[in-house]
């Protein structure tokens, strides 16, 4: 019998009633932070994402935080839980953060970009079934099927994203196993193999 893939998708939802929010504010060139570029050095004290306004009843704040750049952006309780697995946030860079609520205010809950800086080239791509950017063939622009060739990557990265396809987050199986446990909210994870990507 197979073993079974190492990782897993990890899927930032809003469930309903839960807090969504826009894009990040007051960093430049904040696309960065989607290509593993450090950050850490003079990161704005005023980066801050506000609540989106097409949903002005969502006002639970979750620990992972539905965004529109699709970043992973953590509650102050999963900050320190990632900090007190070791390895955990190995390759990543924690970045402070504000949430403006939907009357202009700042939250009082503290939280804080979870930044992937590795993103391995990692990818079968004989195996996989997307499209790839016209101006950037090395990347994929839309995925139907994902497969990991996991002898590239790093076997010490708990969270990383692929060079190819960066726009999810992906999760060592057995960190992803410590995070259900403490039952942490606004994600859920997903077994690679059929995943739907749409």
């Amino acid at each position: 019998m197979s073993k079974a893939p190492n990782y897993l998708i990890g899927k930032i939802e809003a469930p309903d009633g839960c807090c969504r929010v826009k894009g990040l504010q007051n960093v430049d060139d904040s696309f960065e932070l989607s290509f593993g570029f450090s950050r850490s050095a003079g990161f704005p004290a005023d980066a801050s994402f506000r609540m989106n306004d097409e949903f002005p009843k969502d006002l639970t704040l979750t620990d992972f935080l539905h965004n529109q750049e699709c970043l992973v952006v953590a509650s102050a309780r999963l900050r320190e839980f990632l900090e007190s697995v070791p390895g955990a946030l190995f390759q990543n860079e924690v970045l402070p953060v504000k949430i403006i609520n939907h009357k202009g205010r700042r939250e009082k809950a503290p939280y804080f970009i979870i930044s992937q800086l590795r993103h391995p080239s990692c990818l079968d791509e004989k195996a996989c079934v997307g499209k790839k950017f016209a101006v950037n063939p090395d990347h994929f622009r839309s995925m139907k099927k994902l497969v990991l060739d996991e002898s590239l990557i790093d076997p010490k990265l708990m969270i990383f994203r692929v060079a190819e396809y960066n726009v999810i987050p992906f999760f060592r199986r057995d960190l992803a196993t410590k995070l259900r446990e403490q039952k942490f909210t606004g994600i859920a994870f997903h077994e690679i193999q059929g995943f739907d990507f749409s």
